[in-house]
């Protein structure tokens, strides 16, 4: 039994360690969108802040799809969301929700 509860308990560990950091994911995308998600970007690309976090999540899965080309940032932002997956995804947008409050 111990055995056992010992197991479980490493499992919830490991899982825990590989879950989505919002935060830590986000640092990348500060670089253009703001620490806040609160800069225009080029003068054009809105403030990530001002869009629902439905647009913001759909945009991510566009752009890392190859699928969303807005502003003509298709290419870099394929880039910069390659290897994430929709958890990430999601962890940056509930960061980015976060940050509003």
């Amino acid at each position: 039994m111990k055995k056992l509860l010992v197991l479980s308990a490493l499992a919830c560990l490991g899982v825990s360690a590989f879950a989505a950091d919002g935060a830590t994911l986000y640092k990348k995308c500060a670089v253009c969108h703001g620490a806040k998600a609160d800069k225009v970007y080029l003068n054009k690309v809105p403030a990530l802040n001002s869009l629902t976090a439905a647009e913001r999540l759909q945009y991510m899965k566009d752009y890392a799809a190859g699928k969303r080309n807005a502003y003509g940032q298709g290419a870099i932002m394929k880039i910069n969301l390659k290897g994430l997956t929709e958890a990430d995804f999601k962890a940056i947008e509930e960061y980015i929700e976060n940050l509003k409050k």
